[in-house]
């Protein structure tokens, strides 16, 4: 756990952020592909720069504003980091166990990451291949991702919610 002062809003995304910046250049490791990361790194493609300029400035007030920039209600943006750091303590605590629970938050992180990406495409148009991008860093257990889809596996009540939720709010073209 981090020091309570250098905390970003909350140690789910202050984990995540430091795995994106120490990783970002190794895009094949573990670390830059863990489920935390992999959210910043979600949050990155729909939102840009401001979301890695709020980080360096630890400027909350840009983060949240962020993150409604394309509409999305802000009590949804506050609940999106209350279930990110419910996901972040669970697996916490059930890292420390020999076997392995599900985490409730698992898919409901996602779905909230979904939907950001839906309210922007409303937005500004994405194309294809961006969404496609986006899909893929997605935890499901259609992912072509060995290390995504046995995550899935391993965590989601449901591993195949999070694809058909995507499909179902236009994620997945074709």
């Amino acid at each position: 756990m981090q020091d309570e002062q250098n905390i970003f809003i909350n140690s789910a995304l202050e984990e995540g952020f430091k795995l994106y910046f120490s990783n970002k250049d190794k895009d094949y490791s573990l670390d830059f592909n863990r489920f935390v990361c992999s959210v910043v790194r979600m949050l990155i493609m729909i939102y840009g720069e401001n979301i890695i300029k709020s980080y360096e400035d630890k400027n909350i007030q840009l983060f949240d504003d962020t993150l409604t920039k394309y509409g999305y209600d802000a009590t949804e943006a506050n609940n999106f980091k209350i279930i990110f750091e419910g996901f972040y303590k669970l697996d916490l605590r059930h890292q420390k166990k020999a076997i392995k629970k599900k985490n409730k938050y698992f898919n409901l992180v996602q779905k909230y990451l979904i939907d950001m990406m839906v309210k922007r495409n409303q937005e500004e148009k994405i194309g294809s291949l961006e969404m496609s991008e986006f899909y893929n860093l997605l935890f499901t257990v259609n992912s072509k991702d060995f290390y995504r889809k046995s995550t899935a596996v391993l965590m989601a009540y449901n591993p195949y919610e999070i694809d058909e939720y995507a499909k179902k709010q236009g994620i997945v073209v074709g």
